[in-house]
């Protein structure tokens, strides 16, 4: 799921990725900073979003610490993608996705219509 080794010894290893990119303050800071927001958004996601778990073996057990809830909240973004894809086969795509494709049309409405008013 993304996650790389850093160092690792025969019970323990540190695991490294990226935290996730919040979409929605990246739109609102390049709205209302046009100019340079994006880039200053990303440069402090870049320097703020590094999370580490630490593994290892505790009483025949494998235990995890550090960044856990990036760990719980991958496994629950998998969890609710199984759902969906369960439920797409069951009930068909549009009867599933029709709001997601209306919300992602709004969107790209809304673009469209920031890039016309803008120039």
């Amino acid at each position: 799921m993304g996650w790389r080794p850093c160092t690792s010894t025969e019970t323990t290893a540190s695991l490294t990725t990226r935290g996730p990119f919040n979409w929605w303050l990246f739109i609102i800071i390049v709205i209302l900073f046009p100019i340079v927001g994006g880039l200053f958004y990303l440069g402090f996601w870049l320097a703020t979003s590094r999370a580490t778990i630490y593994v290892f073996e505790k009483d025949g057990e494998i235990q995890i610490s550090g960044d856990a809830w990036m760990v719980d909240l991958q496994m629950a973004r998998r969890e609710a993608l199984i759902q969906e894809l369960r439920q797409v086969k069951e009930q068909g795509f549009w009867k599933v996705m029709w709001p997601k494709m209306l919300l992602m049309a709004i969107m790209f409405g809304l673009w469209v219509l920031l890039i016309v008013w803008i120039f």
